[in-house]
C-alpha cells in the first residue's frame, strides 16, 4: 500500500533474448513527474526473468529517497516469491531486491503487463525502443 508521503514513479522494463548467441538487451524507461529517462542495458549468459529482476534491482538503486515504486513488465516472472522463503531459481535476487526495497523505504506494486489494460501497448512501445536502439 502507498504511503501518503511518498511520491511515486513509474519503471517499465522490457526483454529481448536471442537464445543461440546468449546474449540479451533489457530496455528500462523510468517515469517522475512527466519525464522519461531510457536506458538499455544488454547482458551475456542470463535469462529474461533474471534480467527483469536485475534491472528492477539497477533501478531501485538509482533512487535517492524513498519512492512508491510501480513496476511495469512482461510477465508474472515469479512475484509470489519475492516475498516466499522457499528456494527458487532467481532467489538471490530477489533477496537482493527486497532488501533494496526495505533499505531505501520503498513500497512497491508489480504489474504483469499481460493483465490490465494498455499493458500489451506499453510493451509494444518498449520493443520499438530496444529495436531501434539496434
Amino acid at each position: 500500500m502507498q504511503q501518503t508521503d511518498q511520491r511515486e514513479i513509474i519503471v517499465s522494463i522490457r526483454t529481448s533474448y536471442d537464445f543461440k548467441a546468449d546474449e540479451g538487451r533489457a530496455v528500462r524507461v523510468v517515469e517522475f513527474h512527466g519525464r522519461r529517462t531510457t536506458v538499455i542495458d544488454t547482458f551475456k549468459k542470463s535469462t529474461p526473468k533474471r534480467m527483469i529482476l536485475l534491472e528492477m534491482i539497477r533501478a531501485v538503486q538509482s533512487f535517492k529517497e524513498p519512492f512508491h515504486i510501480i513496476f511495469n513488465v512482461e510477465c508474472n516472472f515469479g512475484f509470489k516469491y519475492l516475498n516466499d522463503e522457499r528456494k527458487w531459481e532467481n532467489r538471490d535476487l530477489g533477496d537482493t531486491f527486497n532488501e533494496l526495497i526495505q533499505a531505501g523505504g520503498h513500497t512497491i506494486e508489480l504489474r504483469d503487463c499481460s493483465f490490465y489494460e494498455g499493458g500489451k501497448d506499453l510493451q509494444k512501445w518498449l520493443l520499438n525502443i530496444l529495436k531501434k536502439a539496434n
